[in-house]
């Protein structure tokens, strides 16, 4: 039944130009700034703001009402968009890195692993965090009242990047000693932890909210 509910929402809100066009986005940074892991990070932002797109399609098509005379269960619609939306991240990070790996062999120039992965365990970081804030909010209050939530992890990221470049925090020989292993580690594991503690908050929000 959840597999079955997160592929209703995907088909419910993926095949519309507003989130079809971000994938295109992500291309042009990738071809455009030909930089190692700009499209990934790229890919990761528009996440962020994708994550918002099933609830905005909720209250739309007025579906919150729906969900709440069908016979699905509250944990199956959360856990269900909760898969819809990692698997548009997928698809996202999928086209970012087939943009990157293009862009390397179109240039004629070399592209070390290990940045690849850093880029990608540093995407997933980001979505885990921001699904983390965004799911509990929008399964509690929804699209309208919630909205500014779905652009404050990207205004956040964005934000903190500019203050480390800015005084120096961030810097490539701050992070070389790090070993490549713990890195993606670590950006994975924050991804993960942020995905799971996201769920299981929103399951509890979702739970005394009055569907009408």
């Amino acid at each position: 039944m959840t597999l079955a509910f997160a592929r209703f929402d995907l088909q419910s809100w993926l095949p519309r130009i507003q989130t079809l066009l971000p994938l295109a986005f992500i291309a042009v940074v990738g071809i455009v700034l030909p930089v190692p892991g700009m499209a990934i990070a790229a890919s990761a932002f528009v996440v962020t703001l994708i994550v918002s797109a099933p609830f905005l399609g909720d209250e739309r098509g007025r579906l919150d009402t729906l969900y709440g005379v069908l016979p699905v269960s509250r944990r199956t619609i959360v856990v269900g968009r909760a898969l819809a939306i990692l698997a548009y991240g997928v698809l996202a990070l999928a086209v970012a890195n087939a943009v990157t790996l293009a862009t390397v062999l179109v240039r004629g120039g070399e592209l070390a692993p290990e940045i690849l992965l850093i880029a990608n365990a540093a995407a997933v970081a980001i979505i885990g965090l921001a699904m983390s804030l965004q799911l509990p909010v929008f399964f509690r209050i929804g699209y309208s009242r919630g909205r500014l939530v779905g652009y404050a992890p990207a205004l956040v990221v964005a934000a903190l990047a500019w203050l480390g470049q800015t005084t120096g925090t961030i810097t490539t020989a701050n992070f070389s000693g790090i070993p490549v292993g713990l890195a993606v580690g670590v950006g994975f594991g924050i991804g993960a932890i942020g995905i799971i503690v996201g769920t299981l908050v929103a399951l509890r929000t979702y739970r005394d909210r009055e569907l009408r």
